[in-house]
């Protein structure tokens, strides 16, 4: 997963980057379009951590999601998002080998995040003129 979320991430910012390179006029709303499509990214990659785990759940102690879980997609969808942004609630908590993914998760997203992070700086710094 962090392979798939690393590539999928790099090429959104490849993207973004060649679009802003070509479009040598700037635009009022470009760092929104950068801010959008960057918060697009990671709800994307959130939830293809989120189909992991529901893959992966098989409600029992070996591998599964414990706390008030109903099993549905949207309980998966919200663990992920907790541990990719290191927000980490605790009324969903890993059991068994999901321990190890969700911290996989976590550092994952944290790099992820930063990563966003910086490319918004160096667009800001790059293109916004005060």
């Amino acid at each position: 997963m962090v392979l798939v979320t690393v590539t999928l991430h790099y090429w959104t910012l490849y993207g973004l980057s060649a679009f802003l390179k070509r479009w040598k006029q700037r635009f009022r709303g470009e760092i929104l379009f950068v801010v959008i499509a960057m918060f697009a990214a990671h709800m994307v990659e959130i939830t293809l951590y989120g189909w992991v785990y529901l893959l992966l759940d098989n409600n029992d102690t070996a591998m599964s999601i414990g706390g008030a879980v109903d099993g549905s997609f949207l309980d998966h969808l919200y663990f992920s998002a907790a541990c990719y942004t290191s927000l980490g609630l605790g009324d969903l908590f890993p059991m068994g080998t999901l321990r190890l993914i969700a911290g996989v998760e976590a550092l994952n997203g944290l790099i992820l995040i930063t990563w966003s992070a910086s490319f918004a700086f160096l667009v800001m710094q790059r293109r916004w003129r005060f």
